[in-house]
């Protein structure tokens, strides 16, 4: 029993932290609501039949709050100013009182009694880590600007490598009722007061009340669907003016997400001036569980507070003060002290137990111990000795036709996440070549502000130059290797490249990226895979490139969350927009290197929330090589002989089946987040999720290209036809309640054959993704 409360711990845990990647922004004030636990959401009675608009007096109300939804926002107002302080509180939850001695020995009786009032319940919460904000924002005509006064972190000392706690610490996304849309973690949930929530929310008003001078309204909202991404609970509001004084929302028992139990929302309003009321108070709790939603069930959770007060609205400063921003460039630039923080008029009131708690936990080896198994699960590195470790554990063993079994391993310095120097080295080795292969990698941060990196790295290798996408830069390449593939793949290139890059951060989501890379390609297995060229108006046969080229990149992402403060940073996993744009230039003779050649490359990602009907992730990259270069410098159309899914890349395509010069590749991918599957009787209780998705790639290659072209590969471009793969698939498979798994089902259009084959018409694709 013990080891079982143990993984299921650890585990629960770990998965969250692979997918918490939202972040909220969210306001409120310490008053006398400010308690341990959100307020329990009583529901009335569910109708079992909705009112029609006509005869429902709740809908007249929702009319109202439409009507002034504009007038009470406030960024309608001419400037504001306020302060706000905001607190999240991350930790395990319904712990068993004898798993919790078996951890906490000695520690048990105080910490007990620090994290509970009542002494006769038989589970435990354990905070494991808190940070606390200071802000003030200021506002002025549709310009918004936020400055940190200051910030305090306390935690197990484990709990913030790998920049897991962050992603974890900002589960909730902005919630703001009176829009019609609410994202959480990767979700898109219709709010109660939205124009379309009638078409999914049955709505009853339950009384009106006088307050003074105010009548007060209170509402009671249902979903149609509990399995849908909605909430069930209430919402007051003023009459006259149909500002909201307070709303509580939570998710249903039924909702299709996965690793949730539970999520709650609860938003207290204040008159700030006459008839405007604008957030006083704002409290979140997410609550995760790996094998069941019971409530009893051993889990993880986020609690958030977050209170705005001091409110000075209509009091405009200089234009130009908007426009001045302080740029975090450390992790301790907001630091203050416990003086500072007693001072806070937002402080929540359970902040010093918590504090108190977490102290007590450093210095328990058991706990530490769970979370250091927590880090190298979550970051796939382990410490070997102070300052280095090994990894990563999920790049270990693969498998090709050339090397075989392929044994890889490596080694990173890691002291903390914003170490200004990283070094990286691994080693591979083939048990069918009996060759080591090796790259070596270091970045330095030169400066904070602004943010410059530099870097360098040499690589021997083999690569699979016909799956590679688009990338950045070309330091060591992040590709997963694949132990389980179809087909053969003797289409390895044997790579040495030294490489040398210095990227410029114009803001933290522009980046301008000069690299200058010396390469020399060869094939891995000539005997099977020739990479054979002539130069152009010669005879001559060469075997190996020799290549110098340099690159431009500029990368553009609005939207993306970046973590770290190091050479080395993160990004959460909340879908933005990339759009990336590489002009790589080749100079002939410049140490020994081959051809003169321009290419250009473009491409554009972009995710579309549709509402309650799901998400549409959509990719495009096109490029074009402008002068006659071998196969290893060409555009190959991306193939993938896993047999699991692989992003934008061709899963019914052998390696080398397509080779361009010029080419347009586009992925559509649609997500409907359970809004079929959920409508079908008895399917509906497996929580599946549907999805469908359509790739396709067109280009032409040129008869220069194809005049020097010596190599075992028939160079063929989809030219004549637009190549498509097509299908659908389900996701959201699993047990309990974590549900990791999809399947595609996927078809192609016709090809023919390519070097004497016929790649499949129709194929089933795996993938691992542990989702909410």
């Amino acid at each position: 029993m013990m080891k079982k409360n143990k993984i299921g711990l650890l585990f629960t845990f770990l998965v969250v932290l692979f997918n918490a990647q939202t972040k909220i922004k969210e306001t409120g004030n310490d008053n006398q609501r400010a308690e341990k636990h959100l307020q329990e959401v009583k529901i009335v009675g569910k109708p079992r039949k909705g009112l029609s608009k006509k005869d429902n007096p709740a809908y007249k109300i929702l009319q109202g709050i439409w009507k002034n939804k504009e007038r009470n926002d406030i960024r309608s107002l001419d400037s504001y100013d306020y302060r706000k302080y905001t607190s999240v509180n991350i930790g395990l939850s319904n712990i068993d009182s004898v798993f919790a001695k078996k951890i906490l020995g000695n520690d048990y009786t105080a910490i007990r009694k620090a994290s509970t009032e009542d002494p006769s319940e038989e589970k435990m919460t354990l905070p494991i880590f808190l940070n606390e904000l200071s802000q003030r924002v200021y506002g002025y005509k549709n310009k918004e600007k936020t400055d940190t006064e200051g910030e305090r972190k306390s935690g197990l000392n484990e709990m913030g490598r790998g920049f897991g706690v962050e992603r974890f610490s900002q589960v909730f996304t902005t919630v703001d009722p009176y829009e019609d849309d609410i994202k959480i973690l990767d979700k898109t949930f219709v709010s109660p007061l939205s124009t379309r929530g009638y078409g999914v929310y049955n709505y009853i008003l339950k009384d009106s009340i006088t307050e003074g001078d105010e009548k007060i309204y209170t509402i009671h909202f249902f979903p149609k669907k509990p399995e849908d991404l909605l909430f069930q609970g209430y919402f007051k509001t003023v009459d006259k003016v149909f500002a909201l004084k307070e709303i509580l929302m939570k998710t249903t028992k039924q909702i299709n997400m996965s690793l949730v139990r539970d999520l709650s929302i609860e938003k207290y309003y204040s008159e700030i001036i006459d008839g405007i009321y604008l957030p006083e108070k704002s409290l979140y709790e997410g609550n995760f569980t790996l094998f069941s939603k019971k409530k009893d069930e051993m889990g993880a959770y986020v609690k958030k507070e977050v209170n705005d007060y001091e409110y000075q609205l209509n009091h405009p400063k200089d234009p130009l003060f908007y426009d001045e921003k302080v740029i975090q460039t450390r992790s301790d630039q907001f630091e203050k002290n416990d003086e500072y923080w007693q001072k806070s008029l937002g402080l929540s009131k359970n902040t010093q137990e918590t504090l108190k708690i977490i102290e007590e936990l450093k210095s328990n080896k058991k706990v530490n111990s769970i979370t250091s198994a927590i880090n190298v699960l979550s970051t796939g590195y382990l410490d070997i000795f102070k300052g280095v470790q090994t990894g990563s554990l999920w790049n270990t063993i693969s498998n090709n036709d050339v090397e075989g079994l392929r044994l890889r391993m490596g080694f990173r310095t890691f002291k903390t996440e914003d170490d200004k120097f990283r070094l990286s080295f691994y080693g591979a080795y083939g048990t069918r070549d009996h060759k080591f292969k090796y790259g070596i990698e270091g970045i330095y941060l030169l400066s904070s502000q602004p943010r410059i990196v530099v870097g360098a790295s040499h690589l021997r290798d083999n690569l699979q130059l016909s799956g590679k996408l688009l990338e950045p830069n070309n330091l060591l390449p992040k590709t997963k290797t694949s132990f389980i593939t179809r087909g053969k793949n003797y289409y390895l290139s044997n790579v040495m490249r030294n490489t040398i890059n210095f990227d410029l951060a114009l803001d933290k989501n522009l980046h301008f990226n000069i690299s200058g890379i010396h390469q020399q390609i060869e094939s891995a297995d000539p005997g099977s895979f020739s990479m054979n060229y002539t130069l152009p108006g010669t005879s001559n046969i060469y075997n190996k490139l020799t290549d110098f080229s340099t690159n431009l990149t500029l990368v553009y992402t609005p939207g993306r969350q970046v973590y770290g403060y190091g050479a080395e940073q993160k990004f959460g996993k909340l879908p933005y927009t990339t759009i990336l744009l590489k002009y790589t230039k080749g100079y002939k003779g410049i140490l020994n290197s081959d051809f003169n050649y321009n290419k250009l490359q473009l491409s554009v990602e972009k995710n579309f929330f549709l509402s309650n009907f799901g998400v549409l992730n959509a990719s495009v990259e096109m490029g074009k090589t402008f002068n006659s270069v071998p196969i290893s410098l060409l555009s190959p159309v991306p193939a993938n002989q896993s047999i699991t899914v692989v992003p934008k890349t061709f899963s019914l395509l052998n390696y080398y089946n397509f080779v361009t010069d010029t080419y347009i590749m586009g992925n559509l991918e649609h997500h409907f987040n359970g809004f079929i599957l959920n409508r079908i009787p008895l399917l509906n209780k497996l929580k599946l999720r549907s999805f469908i998705f359509y790739r396709f790639a067109y280009g032409s290659i040129s008869q220069n290209n194809i005049d020097i072209n010596r190599s075992s590969v028939i160079y063929k471009a989809p030219e004549d036809k637009i190549y498509s793969e097509y299908g659908f698939g389900i996701e959201n498979i699993g047990f309990g309640n974590i549900r990791p798994f999809r399947v595609d089902f996927i078809w192609r259009s016709k090809i023919g054959e390519v070097f004497g084959e016929t790649p499949p018409n129709f194929g089933v694709r795996f993938g691992f993704s542990p989702g909410f």
